[in-house]
């Protein structure tokens, strides 16, 4: 799903808090595992016999039954995302195995958060180090124009143009919610299997928004189906589930989360088409199973997306095993990359292939060789034109703008910055003697005052007590040097600036770094 992760990895202890409990939970730092399967190495077994060899036989029962009780919640030394996902499938109980690592794990956590611990626990992420030699604007055109196997991984930020309501701005789905049903936990709880069971009105009232048939593919849609056409995608892995990527139409797909294509009753399991159910669910009542009595609540035709509590389709984890050696670039558009497994598929890839973000925001928790901030599709506008001076067929892509054919207009954010400087010295001094005639009227008096812009003070929970004075992106737009329809900023060394770049900048003259650009929280 698009929606925000239930747990965001820390690599340090943390805090964590379940969905559905509203419980926090502590994630101490990750303990070195000493246990594996059951051992059917014979070489054990024997030096398990000498060691019991004096042990009298109703001990050595009772250290049998022990040890047949432990075994059951042993866990791989090499946890892979793949035996996490195999273990969801099966409906294993995790619940003994992080009783023992995280003592007084609270008993109503839900299954869903409990394979999130054990994701944070055991599938650490080591943040590759960006590659050297791809840091511009100019890297990332040609790496899209050469590559042959192009993997893109895709998030809500790619359809928020098409007019599907996103999920976490103030008047995104997430604050409809808490609105309309105030007794969910949290508004991810709608996402939630458990909750689902005791209420599904929430999520329904959600599908009916983003039910397909209601919306259009976007630039970045039909870019990704551009590269299909020229074979140069290996495959779209996207997150999202309003299955735009069929009216491009994109084939190489795999919909992570899946989509609303069909819908399964929860007591039978009986499959239907989204057809069947497109009529109940725009009227807002809830899909009964044709095929179940009425008198069973559980049969509910609930669409095949994934829930938390639900393992992912298996073809994501058969097609990422083998795309993850083919690939030769990943781009990632419009995701915040927070809903493991699919948010590990970065870490899965050689280190040595190059990544490229285009998205709103950065990914603190992300490593990548080339940042685009900005809306997707004006991004992705830029980077068409700019292809199609050697690749003819990217300058008719549906829905692309060719402004002339001109590229925007790229400005070094240090040359911006000296210039709005210099207009802020330049701008003149109001005299403190204002003359105050009683005879004027108040309206004119009230014109007479200056009136001073204050740029907004914004402060960060991870600053320090002391708050810096930080300018948002979209104040660049009174310099004189910067057209936010016309050009972007060059961020060295790697990163662009669009116009929707969710950042805000320092107003210190200290020299830029990253810490000048912290990331938006939006959450």
């Amino acid at each position: 799903m698009s929606s925000s992760s239930i747990i965001d990895f820390i690599s340090s202890s943390s805090i964590v808090h379940d969905e559905t409990s509203n419980q926090s939970i502590e994630i101490p730092d990750p303990p070195t595992l000493t246990v594996t399967h059951i051992s059917t190495n014979n070489n054990n077994n024997n030096n398990n016999n000498k060691n019991n060899a004096n042990v009298p036989a109703n001990s050595s029962d009772n250290t049998s039954d022990s040890d047949e009780n432990d075994d059951e919640d042993r866990i791989p030394m090499n946890i892979t995302f793949d035996w996490i996902d195999e273990q969801m499938r099966a409906g294993v109980d995790l619940r003994p195995i992080l009783s023992r690592l995280l003592p007084g794990l609270p008993n109503d956590v839900s299954q869903s958060t409990l394979f999130e611990l054990l994701m944070d626990l055991f599938l650490p992420v080591q943040q590759r180090q960006p590659l050297e030699q791809y840091k511009t604007l100019d890297d990332a055109v040609d790496l899209i124009r050469k590559c042959k196997n192009i993997l893109v991984l895709t998030g809500a930020g790619i359809s928020v143009s098409c007019g599907i309501p996103d999920f976490r701005s103030r008047n995104g789905i997430y604050a409809r919610l808490r609105e309309e049903f105030p007794e969910l936990p949290n508004p991810q709880s709608m996402f939630d299997i458990e909750y689902f069971s005791q209420d599904p009105r929430p999520f329904f009232r959600f599908a009916k928004e983003i039910w397909p048939g209601q919306y259009q593919p976007s630039l970045a849609h039909y870019f990704i189906a551009e590269l299909e056409r020229r074979e140069q995608l290996l495959r779209n892995y996207t997150q999202n589930i309003d299955s735009l990527e069929h009216l491009c139409p994109i084939k190489r797909l795999i919909q992570c989360h899946g989509s609303f294509s069909t819908a399964t009753c929860r007591h039978c399991f009986n499959r239907v088409t989204s057809d069947e159910i497109k009529k109940e669910i725009l009227q807002q009542i809830i899909p009964h199973c044709h095929k179940c009595s009425k008198t069973i609540n559980k049969a509910i035709l609930k669409p095949d997306i994934v829930f938390f509590g639900e393992p992912l389709p298996e073809d994501f984890h058969k097609t990422i095993s083998i795309d993850k050696d083919k690939c030769d670039l990943l781009i990632v558009m419009g995701s915040s990359l927070k809903v493991k497994p699919v948010s590990l598929v970065s870490e899965l890839l050689p280190a040595h292939i190059p990544q490229i973000l285009i998205n709103r925001e950065r990914l603190p928790h992300k490593s990548f060789d080339i940042e685009l901030l900005g809306n997707c599709d004006l991004i992705i506008n830029e980077i068409c034109l700019r292809l199609a001076k050697f690749e003819p067929s990217f300058g008719q892509i549906k829905q692309l703008n060719h402004k002339n054919h001109i590229f925007m207009n790229e400005i070094l954010y240090n040359n911006l910055r000296t210039s709005m400087q210099k207009q802020k010295r330049k701008k003149p001094k109001y005299s403190t003697n204002i003359t105050t005639d009683t005879s004027l009227p108040k309206e004119r008096l009230s014109s007479l005052r200056p009136r001073l812009f204050k740029p907004p003070i914004i402060t960060s929970s991870s600053s320090s007590s002391t708050s810096s004075r930080k300018r948002p992106y979209s104040a660049l737009k009174n310099s004189p040097l910067f057209n936010q329809d016309l050009s972007y900023i060059s961020y060295p060394p790697r990163r662009y600036l669009f116009t929707g770049a969710e950042i805000y900048f320092s107003s210190s003259d200290d020299d830029g770094s990253d810490d000048d650009l912290p990331r938006k929280h939006t959450e």
